[in-house]
């Protein structure tokens, strides 16, 4: 024990990295089941890996995205078959897999601000990102997207290293570029970073760093190759029709209003969530954040040039989405939040260097950070209609239909537009025979929320059921159950063979 207490004596960051690694593992996995959200893309991942585990089809894409003809990759669904398989295909199991990424990013944080700037600011920058509400949430929400942190963070690392003249990071760069397919393809404006990092580094790269960098590229890009040329460019064609074309989308001064409403919601709500108040919900705080750059290029913590390479990306994502007819969302701008956060990290690294009172200023604010979200996250009034409510709701009339030896049954919703969703899976789980709803089979009605209907029998959080009202004779239903079953041969949007 006595070398193991000489050695994190002699290292206190790391006993420091421990406990930040701890409150992120609490974080993330605190009633992680009983919050853990299950609708369409919960469907989707789950219908894909059974495609892959179970159909045994090699997949080179994932689910249509929102952008019309295009699809994500299939690294994500491949990524979560370990996890299904470990829980005999149970979705649960990808839970785990959320909080492995989570702690996965903690730890990038503190390598990437550590080796870029100093120990405390990477310990700052890790602590950030474990405690702040909206990273936390982030984490915990399982759906494709959930690598773009982990991306970002690697993407930045990259950059500085180049705007510094330093180019052994091109064959990291070129794995992240390959990759963008398969994690976020509303990275792509994040790249103009790349030849404004080259210009300012006032160096050019070896012809050995630059195939290092194509070969990384191609071999990341292989899956969307294939895919190109097995499906004649469809994807790429889409790409910049819905770029480029004039469409129903909001274009003009009013988009690039949009977009940067959203920016400022979006880096407000990084570091206040979930409380709103005045300097919370308008760009002045924005504003604060970006001119303490003067402050960190004063006291030598960040070079000119890196906030040059910082406004480029800014300005770079705000003119491609404000300029586009595309509609957007505010998860498009993610990618800038690594930017905010590294400011930030180095401001409170020279507020809590600078004085005594800067010290208990910043041991204050970074105490009261994982209090007050910590605080939030026990007390929320969580609103149960996720998982472990349609799983309850889906194995009671398994057992319903079992004890009254129904061959097949019908399912029917009483739900707004894109509630009656997440059910599938789990009825295919459960070796369920469904057909449509008809007055020939026994029909369940699945009620979200349980308030839009009297009539409710059974509730499982606020999911409520109610139970065949009407029962044909066994002769009828038996013929109706001839039918294959539409669980597995209905359409599901997002969803392609």
């Amino acid at each position: 024990m006595r070398p193991m207490l000489l050695y994190f004596k002699k290292r206190p960051h790391l006993l420091i990295l421990g406990f930040i690694l701890l409150l992120g593992l609490f974080f993330r996995s605190y009633q992680m089941v009983e919050r853990f959200e299950f609708a369409h893309d919960g469907d989707l991942y789950s219908w894909i890996v059974k495609d892959i585990v179970v159909n045994h089809h090699f997949r080179l894409i994932g689910q249509l995205t929102s952008a019309p003809g295009i699809f994500i990759g299939s690294l994500f669904y491949y990524l979560l078959i370990p996890f299904f398989l470990l829980s005999n295909m149970d979705p649960i199991g990808v839970t785990y897999f959320a909080i492995l990424i989570g702690l996965s990013t903690i730890l990038s944080y503190y390598f990437v601000l550590k080796k870029l700037f100093k120990t405390e600011v990477g310990l700052i920058a890790a602590f950030l990102y474990a405690a702040l509400l909206t990273n936390i949430n982030a984490d915990r929400w399982v759906v494709p997207t959930i690598t773009t942190h982990l991306w970002v963070i690697w993407y930045f690392y990259a950059i500085i290293r180049i705007v510094r003249g330093d180019f052994k990071v091109l064959f990291l760069l070129g794995i992240l570029v390959g990759l963008i397919w398969q994690v976020h393809i509303a990275l792509i404006p994040a790249l103009i970073a790349i030849p404004t990092a080259v210009i300012l580094s006032k160096k050019l790269p070896k012809r050995k760093q630059i195939a290092q960098f194509v070969i990384a590229f191609f071999l990341t890009s292989l899956p969307l190759i294939v895919f190109e040329i097995r499906h004649g460019f469809g994807q790429t064609t889409s790409l910049v029709n819905n770029f480029l074309n004039p469409g129903a989308g909001v274009t003009g001064s009013y988009k690039l209003i949009l977009v940067t409403d959203m920016i400022t919601k979006n880096i407000n709500s990084l570091f206040f969530a979930p409380q709103s108040f005045p300097l919370a919900n308008n760009v002045l705080s924005i504003l604060i954040i970006l001119l303490s750059a003067f402050w960190l290029i004063k006291k030598k913590v960040l070079l000119k040039k890196e906030c040059v390479v910082f406004c480029i990306w800014i300005i770079g994502v705000i003119g491609f989405f404000g300029l586009s007819s595309s509609p957007v969302s505010e998860y498009y701008f993610i990618n800038i939040e690594i930017i905010f956060t590294a400011l930030v990290s180095l401001f409170l690294y020279l507020l809590y260097k600078s004085s005594a009172i800067g010290k208990i200023l910043t041991i204050g604010l970074l105490i009261l950070i994982p209090l007050k979200n910590g605080y939030f996250m026990i007390t929320q009034d969580y609103y149960n209609k996720g998982y472990l409510e349609r799983k309850e709701l889906v194995e009671y009339i398994v057992n319903d239909v079992k004890q009254k030896n129904f061959p097949c049954i019908g399912i029917s919703y009483i739900a707004a537009p894109g509630e009656n969703v997440g059910f599938r899976y789990l009825f295919y789980l459960n070796n369920v025979h469904l057909i449509h709803p008809s007055v020939d089979v026994p029909v369940y009605n699945i009620v979200i929320p349980d308030e839009l209907s009297p009539e409710v029998a059974q509730k499982f959080g606020h999911i409520g059921l109610i139970p065949p009202t009407r029962v044909p004779s066994k002769e009828i239903i038996q013929k109706s159950c001839q039918t294959p079953d539409t669980n597995s041969t209905d359409s599901m949007f997002g969803y392609t063979d």
